[in-house]
Protein backbone atom coordinates (compact mmCIF):
# COMPACT_ATOMS: atom_id res chain seq x y z
CA UNK A 1 0.00 0.00 0.00
CA UNK A 2 2.84 2.28 1.10
CA UNK A 3 4.83 1.71 -2.22
CA UNK A 4 1.65 2.60 -4.41
CA UNK A 5 1.02 5.46 -2.03
CA UNK A 6 4.40 6.69 -2.83
CA UNK A 7 4.29 5.34 -7.00
CA UNK A 8 0.74 7.67 -7.07
CA UNK A 9 2.18 11.18 -4.92
CA UNK A 10 5.56 11.10 -6.96
CA UNK A 11 4.15 10.62 -10.03
CA UNK A 12 1.74 13.00 -9.59
CA UNK A 13 4.23 15.97 -8.23
CA UNK A 14 6.46 15.23 -11.09
CA UNK A 15 3.81 15.81 -13.63
CA UNK A 16 1.68 18.35 -12.81
CA UNK A 17 1.90 21.72 -13.05
CA UNK A 18 4.37 23.45 -11.12
CA UNK A 19 2.78 24.81 -7.80
CA UNK A 20 5.83 25.94 -5.85
CA UNK A 21 9.13 27.55 -6.75
CA UNK A 22 11.03 24.68 -7.13
CA UNK A 23 8.68 22.54 -9.17
CA UNK A 24 8.97 25.54 -11.09
CA UNK A 25 12.07 25.87 -11.75
CA UNK A 26 12.30 22.28 -12.76
CA UNK A 27 9.68 22.90 -15.58
CA UNK A 28 12.02 25.34 -17.18
CA UNK A 29 15.00 24.54 -19.31
CA UNK A 30 17.46 26.36 -21.44
CA UNK A 31 16.26 30.10 -20.96
CA UNK A 32 18.44 33.61 -20.39
CA UNK A 33 16.87 35.47 -17.15
CA UNK A 34 18.64 38.80 -16.97
CA UNK A 35 17.93 38.83 -13.12
CA UNK A 36 17.11 36.54 -10.62
CA UNK A 37 16.03 37.55 -7.05
CA UNK A 38 16.77 35.22 -4.31
CA UNK A 39 15.60 35.51 -0.60
CA UNK A 40 12.96 34.64 2.16
CA UNK A 41 9.62 36.05 2.10
CA UNK A 42 10.89 39.66 2.28
CA UNK A 43 11.86 38.53 -1.51
CA UNK A 44 8.66 36.86 -2.05
CA UNK A 45 6.47 39.06 -0.90
CA UNK A 46 8.46 42.23 -1.79
CA UNK A 47 10.17 42.25 -5.13
CA UNK A 48 7.74 42.90 -8.26
CA UNK A 49 9.03 41.32 -11.13
CA UNK A 50 6.59 42.75 -13.47
CA UNK A 51 7.25 46.24 -12.51
CA UNK A 52 11.16 45.42 -12.72
CA UNK A 53 10.85 44.45 -15.85
CA UNK A 54 8.58 47.27 -17.20
CA UNK A 55 11.21 49.84 -16.37
CA UNK A 56 14.36 48.10 -17.01
CA UNK A 57 13.40 46.13 -20.18
CA UNK A 58 14.62 42.71 -19.05
CA UNK A 59 13.60 39.67 -18.31
CA UNK A 60 13.13 39.49 -14.08
CA UNK A 61 11.87 36.39 -12.20
CA UNK A 62 11.47 36.52 -8.33
CA UNK A 63 12.64 33.15 -6.45
CA UNK A 64 12.30 34.39 -3.20
CA UNK A 65 10.46 31.53 -0.69
CA UNK A 66 8.97 31.79 2.42
CA UNK A 67 11.67 31.53 5.93
CA UNK A 68 14.17 30.11 2.87
CA UNK A 69 17.68 30.50 4.38
CA UNK A 70 21.23 31.57 3.28
CA UNK A 71 21.82 27.59 2.08
CA UNK A 72 18.53 27.30 0.40
CA UNK A 73 19.52 30.52 -2.00
CA UNK A 74 22.74 28.56 -3.11
CA UNK A 75 20.80 25.10 -4.07
CA UNK A 76 18.28 27.38 -6.12
CA UNK A 77 21.38 28.72 -8.13
CA UNK A 78 22.31 25.11 -8.54
CA UNK A 79 18.94 24.08 -9.55
CA UNK A 80 18.57 26.64 -12.40
CA UNK A 81 22.10 26.24 -14.05
CA UNK A 82 20.99 22.15 -13.77
CA UNK A 83 18.27 23.42 -15.89
CA UNK A 84 20.76 25.30 -18.26
CA UNK A 85 18.93 28.41 -17.09
CA UNK A 86 21.70 31.42 -18.02
CA UNK A 87 21.45 34.15 -15.80
CA UNK A 88 23.36 37.71 -16.27
CA UNK A 89 22.92 38.67 -12.31
CA UNK A 90 21.25 37.26 -8.94
CA UNK A 91 20.13 39.41 -5.91
CA UNK A 92 19.85 38.16 -3.00
CA UNK A 93 18.42 39.50 -0.03
CA UNK A 94 20.44 39.39 3.39
CA UNK A 95 19.65 40.25 6.52
CA UNK A 96 19.65 38.67 10.33
CA UNK A 97 19.32 35.35 7.92
CA UNK A 98 23.53 36.09 8.22
CA UNK A 99 23.57 34.70 11.15
CA UNK A 100 20.90 31.77 10.70
CA UNK A 101 22.31 28.16 9.84
CA UNK A 102 21.02 25.12 7.68
CA UNK A 103 17.78 24.57 5.65
CA UNK A 104 14.52 26.32 6.11
CA UNK A 105 11.80 22.91 6.45
CA UNK A 106 9.57 25.03 3.76
CA UNK A 107 12.09 24.45 1.06
CA UNK A 108 13.22 20.91 2.28
CA UNK A 109 9.62 20.18 1.66
CA UNK A 110 9.40 21.12 -1.50
CA UNK A 111 12.13 18.98 -2.65
CA UNK A 112 10.68 15.86 -1.44
CA UNK A 113 9.28 14.77 -4.62
CA UNK A 114 12.60 15.03 -6.36
CA UNK A 115 14.71 12.95 -3.86
CA UNK A 116 15.35 10.30 -6.80
CA UNK A 117 17.25 13.86 -8.37
CA UNK A 118 20.82 13.27 -8.07
CA UNK A 119 21.51 17.03 -7.49
CA UNK A 120 18.81 17.23 -4.62
CA UNK A 121 19.46 14.06 -3.39
CA UNK A 122 22.91 14.34 -2.72
CA UNK A 123 21.84 17.68 -1.21
CA UNK A 124 19.83 16.43 1.33
CA UNK A 125 21.80 13.74 2.28
CA UNK A 126 24.69 16.12 3.09
CA UNK A 127 22.09 18.02 5.58
CA UNK A 128 19.66 15.71 7.05
CA UNK A 129 20.09 12.73 9.33
CA UNK A 130 16.99 11.18 8.06
CA UNK A 131 18.35 10.78 4.58
CA UNK A 132 18.32 7.18 4.49
CA UNK A 133 14.72 6.93 6.04
CA UNK A 134 13.10 10.52 3.34
CA UNK A 135 14.54 8.32 0.13
CA UNK A 136 14.42 4.33 0.59
CA UNK A 137 11.13 4.03 3.01
CA UNK A 138 7.68 4.32 0.78
CA UNK A 139 5.95 7.47 1.41
CA UNK A 140 8.09 8.02 4.59
CA UNK A 141 8.67 11.80 3.36
CA UNK A 142 5.41 12.33 2.27
CA UNK A 143 4.12 11.62 6.13
CA UNK A 144 7.22 13.67 7.48
CA UNK A 145 6.15 16.63 5.24
CA UNK A 146 2.37 16.15 5.63
CA UNK A 147 1.99 20.14 5.94
CA UNK A 148 2.85 20.95 2.60
CA UNK A 149 2.52 17.24 0.50
CA UNK A 150 -0.35 15.68 2.18
CA UNK A 151 -3.41 14.56 0.32
CA UNK A 152 -4.70 18.28 0.19
CA UNK A 153 -1.67 19.66 -2.12
CA UNK A 154 -1.74 16.29 -4.16
CA UNK A 155 -5.39 16.44 -4.99
CA UNK A 156 -4.78 20.54 -5.98
CA UNK A 157 -1.86 18.93 -8.38
CA UNK A 158 -4.32 16.96 -9.53
CA UNK A 159 -6.90 18.50 -10.43
CA UNK A 160 -4.19 21.25 -12.17
CA UNK A 161 -4.84 23.78 -9.75
CA UNK A 162 -3.00 27.32 -10.00
CA UNK A 163 -1.42 28.94 -7.30
CA UNK A 164 -2.41 31.70 -5.41
CA UNK A 165 0.04 33.83 -7.16
CA UNK A 166 1.75 33.87 -10.61
CA UNK A 167 4.96 31.73 -10.58
CA UNK A 168 6.51 33.32 -13.88
CA UNK A 169 6.61 36.48 -11.49
CA UNK A 170 7.01 35.07 -8.28
CA UNK A 171 5.53 37.81 -6.27
CA UNK A 172 2.81 37.66 -3.63
CA UNK A 173 1.43 40.55 -2.56
CA UNK A 174 0.52 41.50 1.23
CA UNK A 175 -2.58 43.68 1.48
CA UNK A 176 -2.90 46.89 4.30
CA UNK A 177 -1.30 46.27 7.56
CA UNK A 178 -1.89 44.12 10.39
CA UNK A 179 -1.43 46.91 12.95
CA UNK A 180 -1.31 50.12 13.62
CA UNK A 181 1.91 49.88 16.40
CA UNK A 182 4.73 48.41 14.16
CA UNK A 183 7.87 47.78 15.51
CA UNK A 184 10.14 44.90 15.51
CA UNK A 185 14.36 44.45 16.26
CA UNK A 186 17.51 43.13 14.65
CA UNK A 187 19.98 40.97 15.97
CA UNK A 188 22.75 42.79 18.59
CA UNK A 189 25.49 40.53 17.05
CA UNK A 190 26.72 39.43 13.88
CA UNK A 191 28.73 36.53 13.23
CA UNK A 192 32.16 36.06 12.57
CA UNK A 193 31.14 34.55 8.60
CA UNK A 194 29.10 32.66 6.89
CA UNK A 195 30.93 29.59 4.85
CA UNK A 196 27.66 29.46 2.28
CA UNK A 197 27.91 33.10 1.26
CA UNK A 198 31.37 32.41 0.21
CA UNK A 199 30.14 29.15 -1.66
CA UNK A 200 27.61 31.34 -3.37
CA UNK A 201 30.14 33.62 -4.55
CA UNK A 202 32.20 30.77 -5.72
CA UNK A 203 29.85 28.90 -7.26
CA UNK A 204 28.36 32.22 -9.09
CA UNK A 205 31.88 33.01 -10.18
CA UNK A 206 32.24 29.91 -11.81
CA UNK A 207 29.16 30.44 -13.78
CA UNK A 208 30.36 34.07 -14.94
CA UNK A 209 26.73 35.03 -12.89
CA UNK A 210 27.40 38.75 -10.68
CA UNK A 211 25.98 38.90 -7.42
CA UNK A 212 24.13 41.63 -5.71
CA UNK A 213 23.51 41.25 -2.35
CA UNK A 214 20.77 43.91 -0.72
CA UNK A 215 19.11 44.39 2.52
CA UNK A 216 15.09 44.92 2.28
CA UNK A 217 13.36 47.65 4.06
CA UNK A 218 12.52 47.57 7.95
CA UNK A 219 10.02 49.88 9.29
CA UNK A 220 11.02 53.38 11.11
CA UNK A 221 10.51 51.72 14.50
CA UNK A 222 13.23 48.55 14.27
CA UNK A 223 15.80 48.50 17.05
CA UNK A 224 19.30 47.65 16.40
CA UNK A 225 19.52 49.35 13.54
CA UNK A 226 23.59 49.40 12.97
CA UNK A 227 23.15 45.41 12.08
CA UNK A 228 22.83 47.07 8.57
CA UNK A 229 26.40 48.42 9.01
CA UNK A 230 27.91 45.49 10.79
CA UNK A 231 26.33 44.13 7.71
CA UNK A 232 28.16 45.87 5.89
CA UNK A 233 31.21 45.01 6.77
CA UNK A 234 31.07 41.46 6.24
CA UNK A 235 29.56 42.07 3.06
CA UNK A 236 30.97 45.54 1.25
CA UNK A 237 28.65 45.24 -1.74
CA UNK A 238 25.60 45.12 0.47
CA UNK A 239 23.28 47.51 -1.08
CA UNK A 240 21.21 48.41 2.31
CA UNK A 241 17.98 49.69 1.76
CA UNK A 242 16.93 48.90 5.43
CA UNK A 243 15.71 52.69 6.35
CA UNK A 244 13.82 53.36 2.17
CA UNK A 245 11.07 54.13 3.84
CA UNK A 246 10.04 56.10 7.05
CA UNK A 247 6.23 55.62 6.86
CA UNK A 248 4.18 52.77 8.16
CA UNK A 249 1.81 52.83 5.40
CA UNK A 250 4.20 50.99 2.91
CA UNK A 251 4.44 48.12 5.23
CA UNK A 252 2.16 44.81 5.77
CA UNK A 253 4.31 44.65 9.05
CA UNK A 254 7.66 45.82 10.03
CA UNK A 255 9.65 43.37 8.54
CA UNK A 256 7.70 43.29 5.20
CA UNK A 257 6.19 45.71 2.82
CA UNK A 258 2.82 45.49 1.60
CA UNK A 259 1.23 45.76 -1.82
CA UNK A 260 2.06 49.51 -2.21
CA UNK A 261 5.91 49.25 -0.76
CA UNK A 262 6.49 46.67 -2.79
CA UNK A 263 5.47 48.28 -5.62
CA UNK A 264 7.76 51.63 -4.96
CA UNK A 265 10.48 49.61 -3.71
CA UNK A 266 11.03 47.60 -6.88
CA UNK A 267 10.62 50.70 -8.64
CA UNK A 268 13.45 51.80 -6.87
CA UNK A 269 15.33 48.78 -7.32
CA UNK A 270 14.75 49.11 -11.06
CA UNK A 271 15.85 52.16 -11.38
CA UNK A 272 19.17 51.56 -9.46
CA UNK A 273 19.72 48.81 -11.91
CA UNK A 274 19.17 51.41 -14.44
CA UNK A 275 21.72 53.38 -12.97
CA UNK A 276 24.31 50.73 -12.24
CA UNK A 277 24.35 49.82 -15.89
CA UNK A 278 24.55 53.18 -17.47
CA UNK A 279 28.02 54.17 -15.26
CA UNK A 280 29.77 50.61 -16.40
Amino acid sequence: MLFLLDYLYTSVYAKSIPRNKISYIRSLNEEFIDYVFLGSSRVHNTIDSDVIESITGKKVINLGIQGAKIDDYLLMLKLLNNQKIKVKTVFIQIDYVFNNEGTSMISKSYLMPYIRDSLISSHIKERDLDYYKLKFIPFYRYLVYDYKLGFREFFNSIIGKKPKFNLENGYNPLFGSINTNLKSSLPDYIKKDNKIILEINKFAKELNIEVSYFMAPFCFNTANKDFSSKLKEKIPNLIDYSQLFLEDTYFFNCSHLNDKGAKEFSKRVAFDILKKNQNN
